[in-house]
């Protein structure tokens, strides 16, 4: 009996050194800062240390203006650099005036930070409501703010950069590559993300459309409408590149602005002696229209029922938008769908919600994303 308590004491001692040595090996030191703890400390020093430096940066017009390390208030013009300024800050409410009018419910529902920044909804093109924003720098295209306006911003210690360059896909990503540099930290990064991803939608639209011969690129026409006028683009339009990367013929390439306006208007006429394969209208109410007009009920696109939506995110697709990046293989799945059948539209604009606007977007939101604006 003696023995075989001795036994299990010594048996109790032994389990307890082991389970002593165990805890002592797998325990981490108190109050040691993990890896993850330490880079997050170092890149969060490295953060508040770029706030206080300044950098010099170069507008388009030439000119050196010189700017916090890192710009956390920023006023910005046109309206798609709303878009690019909440992807390039990743939502961070760095957006304190805006282009207001160009701004949709869906933007301030994708974008929360930006309505819990800028409550007064400052307008970028109002100096009074820049200098009340607290911006620390304004950027604009030529035009929208007057020498006078700008002076004034300057005198009240918020410096202007021009961007302008923005009529062809390699101006708008120069100037994406140019905010992202003037908002500093990551911006940099996401910008020069944002133009791969551009530039490669383009080029692969281009490599699957590039032996099409001229008679199988598809005559199209884009028709914007309000009221009864109608308006086309020509080949300066930004859109130019979309149509002929993915197989279209822009039948309006030739055409020029009305004197004293850079507006295309067209007519009825003019629709149905260009004869368009398929016209992609702005809204659906748009397309409507076309559809069931009776001067046009020759033209092929109604005829064969292929007059189609521009697509609208947070912003229409066929202008100098951000979302212009997903109009090329949108367009392919509709002009040539044998040579794109391997491209799903729904994925790709749940994909890019979710890499550039960090946002969820459900299965309604991408049906209403894809059939355009009413």
């Amino acid at each position: 009996m003696i023995k075989h308590r001795k036994w299990g004491i010594l048996l109790l001692v032994m389990l307890l050194f082991v389970t002593a040595c165990g805890s002592a090996e797998t325990t981490e030191p108190a109050n040691e800062p993990t890896a993850d703890a330490a880079t997050q400390e170092q890149e969060n020093e490295a953060t508040e240390t770029e706030k206080e430096e300044t950098k010099t940066v170069v507008g388009h017009d030439g000119k050196e203006v010189e700017l916090p390390g890192i710009v956390e208030r920023i006023s910005v013009y046109p309206g798609a650099f709303n878009q690019m300024t909440a992807i390039l800050s990743e939502g961070g409410g760095v957006l304190v005036a805006a282009s207001t009018d160009q701004l949709s419910d869906y933007f301030k529902q994708v974008f929360p930070d930006y309505v819990e920044e800028n409550p007064n909804n400052y307008n970028s093109t109002n100096v009074e409501d820049i200098i009340a924003s607290g911006a620390q720098v304004a950027t604009a295209v030529d035009g929208a703010l007057s020498e006078e306006q700008i002076e004034q911003l300057e005198a009240a210690g918020i410096p202007f950069v021009s961007v302008t360059r923005m009529r062809t896909v390699d101006e708008l990503c120069e100037s994406y590559l140019l905010l992202g540099e003037i908002l500093g930290g990551n911006a940099g990064n996401r910008a020069k993300e944002f133009v791969d991803y551009y530039q490669a939608s383009v080029a692969d639209a281009r490599e699957k459309t590039k032996d099409l011969t001229e008679e199988e690129r598809v005559r199209f026409l884009l028709v914007r409408q309000a009221g009864d006028s109608r308006s086309t683009i020509n080949s300066n339009d930004i859109s130019q590149t979309y149509i002929e990367a993915a197989g279209g013929i822009n039948v309006a390439a030739d055409a020029k602005p009305g004197e004293g306006t850079q507006q295309i208007v067209i007519d009825a006429e003019q629709i149905v002696a260009w004869n368009p394969e398929v016209i992609m209208a702005a809204s659906q109410s748009g397309a409507e229209s076309l559809r069931n007009d009776p001067a046009l009920a020759t033209v092929d696109a109604v005829v064969n029922d292929r007059v189609i939506v521009c697509p609208y995110g947070v912003y229409m697709w066929s202008v100098r938008s951000g979302e212009g990046a997903m109009l090329t293989p949108f367009l392919g799945t509709v002009l040539h769908p044998e040579r794109f059948s391997d491209v799903n539209m729904e994925e790709i604009v749940r994909d890019f919600f979710q890499r550039f606007y960090q946002y969820e977007i459900s299965d309604e939101e991408i049906q209403n994303t894809l059939n355009g604006p009413e």
